[in-house]
């Protein structure tokens, strides 16, 4: 008589089966991960997109785009009169609060303007998240401190420093947004489909001396730390320079300084390979970090009359 086969699996053929579950997670974890940066990336652009909309609706309405730090990078040490309502106030974002759906948090710092020199990070409107400043693939972010909320997304003050030696105060750069002044559609000479007017910023670490870092913050920041610099390509191994309110972390280095001059920040993302940056038309683009290095510093200048275009 033949023996029947208790009902089962043996040992081997259950390792088997989990072996060749283990090949099919193996094959699967990647494309998941690939799909998610894939999703992440276009939530990126796509409130890039929304951002340089509200840019060109403030100009419709002004007719001129936000300045890029109205306080016009006022500090103590490099001397002068502060004037009313100069400093620890915001920055181009707050200009175009009410082009991004959020009138409730414009109106509270508006009221607060009026009645104050100065407001202070703890106000609860500063510490209000807005999706549209936060990528996905910025691992800070939404990054909420005693700083306040911060951006995932900075606007290009030109082609050098944020503060140069010769301009300390960053009033007289080389892109659209910077300093006090406003620029309009007719200062891109070198035309709007070749100049830069915003890309990604990751933010770094508070776990500093000092408790802070200024990238991304945008209530009081004075220190490069709303804008950026096509100086180096996207996600250069050169650390930003925030004038030692920076703390390293991986992707996004800092080299700490004493000084009040030469201070930066680069465009950086954790998407693969590069960054999202937007062209002062509105128009969106994935630029590699293997871009070439003068082509990228010519996008940063309004009015440089280098002609050069994205890859």
């Amino acid at each position: 008589m033949r023996r029947l086969r208790p009902p089962g699996f043996t040992l081997i053929e259950l390792l088997v089966v989990i072996a060749i579950i283990a090949i099919l997670i193996g094959l699967l974890l990647p494309a998941v991960q690939k799909v998610r940066e894939a999703a992440a990336r276009m939530s990126c652009t796509n409130k890039q997109k929304q951002i340089a909309l509200a840019l060109h609706n403030y100009h419709d309405t002004n007719g001129a785009f936000p300045a890029g730090q109205p306080q016009g990078y006022w500090y103590a040490g490099w001397g002068g009169t502060p004037g009313l309502r100069d400093f620890n106030r915001a920055n181009w974002v707050g200009d175009i609060l009410p082009h991004v759906e959020q009138t409730a948090v414009s109106a509270q710092l508006q009221a607060n303007l009026l009645s104050n020199t100065t407001f202070t990070c703890s106000d609860p409107f500063a510490a209000v998240v807005m999706a549209t400043f936060a990528c996905p693939s910025d691992p800070a972010a939404p990054k909420v401190s005693a700083q306040g909320f911060h951006t995932s997304f900075v606007v290009c003050h030109g082609s050098g420093y944020a503060t140069p030696t010769a301009d300390p105060r960053g009033i007289d750069l080389d892109g659209v947004m910077y300093g006090v002044k406003k620029t309009r559609l007719t200062d891109i000479t070198d035309g709007t489909a070749n100049t830069l007017i915003l890309s990604e910023l990751l933010q770094g670490s508070d776990a500093v001396a000092g408790g802070h870092d200024v990238r991304g913050r945008m209530w009081n920041t004075v220190h490069a730390g709303t804008s950026f610099t096509t100086l180096y390509p996207p996600n250069s191994t050169v650390g930003d320079n925030t004038m030692t309110y920076c703390g390293a972390v991986v992707g996004a280095p800092c080299s700490a300084s004493q000084t009040l001059t030469n201070a930066f920040s680069l465009a950086r993302s954790k998407h693969t390979g590069g960054v999202n940056a937007t062209l002062a038309d509105g128009s969106v683009r994935f630029v590699s970090n293997s871009i070439d290095p003068n082509t990228w510093l010519r996008l940063g200048t309004r009015n440089g009359g280098e002609a050069v275009t994205l890859p």
